[in-house]
């Protein structure tokens, strides 16, 4: 599809709070100051690229640009009015923005591929090992992990001018997560490692419900006793993610062995990460705890992704997850017109999307966790911790988190559970920094101890993302 029709856009929105179990919007404890605008001047362009997921079938392979239309189509329709409303704060400043829809399916392909499999519809095929091909892992030419990568590339220059810049990835599924790895140079041996040629041009990434961490470790319960890669090259994987056709070989070392985390932690360090997460209730799913039918809900948000919840683990404990919980969909929702919730889902991350772009790019400053030495009687208080580093140059202060759970051993006493949002007392300090402590109010007949996750947040002195970007 040709790039879309240049456009106008503007708004400026603030964020609200959440509790510790979904991260749902940051949550600010008595942010302090305000933070000043960039005096922009001149043109200022954004170029939005949607990336669709993984796809079974043939035939939804060549129609896989269509998995987000509608919001690519939703955040078109909303754009004329965020552009007015900006364009009204920044004299001076013209906003240009400009959308299109990959294909990595049909993309220019690489030179590389198995012997035995040598049609480009196929890349989602391409094991490690196999005919033809010196790979012995995923991200080496002529595997699923490398295809998905380079066809990016190749798409982000093929949809876009070579002289267009400040580009916005928006991946969906295995989409948010080749976007990470794009941006972040990753090669076979890590981020950094192999040079896309298009990283300079890239200005952040947006995840919806991205497969971001790697399935097949042993953190994350696959329903069944086989493991992930096992399930999934066994065809059961298509269950979970709704299809009539299952996943190519590929895809599942891809999904099971290689993790997307060290990516995305990098682009939210060095660029602008935005990763939306959820969970619901789904049937079938591929997982115990909480998921979206297809994903886990900590799998889709890396540590230093903006959002800190809580989420059930094995061993009848919980542990952390991060991202912006923008929803409860399952795993298809927003890519399914059929689904119930798709117009909802869809509202919800048009939204998410143009108020973190336009209105506050939150990052986060530091990040951290810590335990009770002692167990804590009902009524009593932890001692007051004490966390936060500075926030990272150019950048104010914009509030903490912290999430916790607390530890209930042994049979009789009852499972570890999160902690309430209530019994957390938050006090923001200055640049970055803050303080919290615990009071147990919730078990008048033990002691109990804890472990709490934490973050400081920051905002770029210009607030939102289109700010920070150069005008021509």
């Amino acid at each position: 599809m040709a790039p879309r029709h240049w456009l106008m856009l503007s708004c400026v929105v603030g964020l609200s709070g959440c509790g510790p179990q979904e991260s749902s919007l940051p949550e600010v404890a008595d942010p302090g100051g305000t933070v000043a605008a960039l005096a922009q001047q001149g043109t200022v362009q954004l170029n939005l690229l949607y990336v669709h997921g993984v796809k079974g079938c043939q035939g939804q392979r060549e129609r896989a640009e269509g998995s987000l239309d509608e919001l690519d189509a939703a955040i078109n329709a909303a754009l004329p009015a965020r552009i007015a409303a900006y364009e009204a704060a920044h004299p001076g400043t013209t906003v240009v923005v400009r959308s299109a829809r990959a294909n990595l399916y049909t993309a220019p392909a690489s030179a590389h591929h198995p012997s035995d499999s040598t049609n480009p519809l196929n890349m989602d095929d391409w094991e490690a090992g196999d005919p033809g091909c010196s790979a012995s892992r995923q991200g080496a030419p002529c595997t699923t992990a490398y295809e998905w990568r380079y066809r990016l590339a190749r798409e982000i220059e093929r949809r876009f001018p070579s002289d267009a810049k400040n580009v916005l990835l928006v991946g969906h599924s295995t989409g948010g997560r080749v976007a990470l790895e794009v941006a972040a140079n990753v090669g076979v041996d890590g981020v950094g490692t192999q040079d896309w040629g298009v990283q300079g041009r890239i200005a952040g990434v947006v995840s919806i419900q991205g497969m971001v961490d790697s399935l097949g470790t042993s953190k994350y319960n696959v329903v069944g006793a086989a493991s992930f890669v096992t399930t999934c090259k066994n065809g059961e994987v298509i269950l979970g993610y709704g299809d009539s056709c299952a996943p190519g070989n590929g895809w599942c070392e891809y999904a099971g062995n290689v993790g997307g985390f060290p990516a995305a932690d990098w682009v939210a360090r060095n660029k602008h990460a935005l990763m939306l997460t959820s969970w619901a209730s789904c049937s079938p799913s591929l997982w115990t705890g909480y998921s979206d039918g297809s994903l886990p809900f900590d799998a889709q948000g890396s540590g230093l992704a903006v959002g800190l919840g809580m989420t059930p683990a094995a061993g009848k404990t919980w542990r952390p997850s991060h991202g912006i919980k923008y929803g409860s969909f399952c795993h298809g929702t927003i890519t399914d017109p059929s689904a119930s919730g798709h117009a909802q889902a869809v509202t919800a991350a048009r939204d998410r999307i143009l108020d973190w772009v336009f209105a506050r790019a939150t990052g986060v400053a530091s990040s951290g966790s810590l335990s009770t030495s002692l167990s804590i009687a009902y009524n009593a208080s932890t001692p007051t911790y004490a966390i936060g580093t500075g926030c990272p140059a150019g950048k104010g202060d914009e509030g903490l988190q912290v999430v916790g759970v607390c530890k209930h051993p042994g049979y009789f006493d009852g499972d570890d559970h999160a902690i309430a949002a209530s019994e957390l007392t938050l006090t923001d300090g200055p640049n970055c920094t803050g303080a919290f402590k615990w009071t147990q109010r919730h078990d008048s007949g033990n002691k109990h101890a804890a472990t709490f996750w934490w973050k400081t947040q920051s905002l770029p002195e210009e607030q939102g993302l289109l700010a920070t970007l150069p005008a021509d």
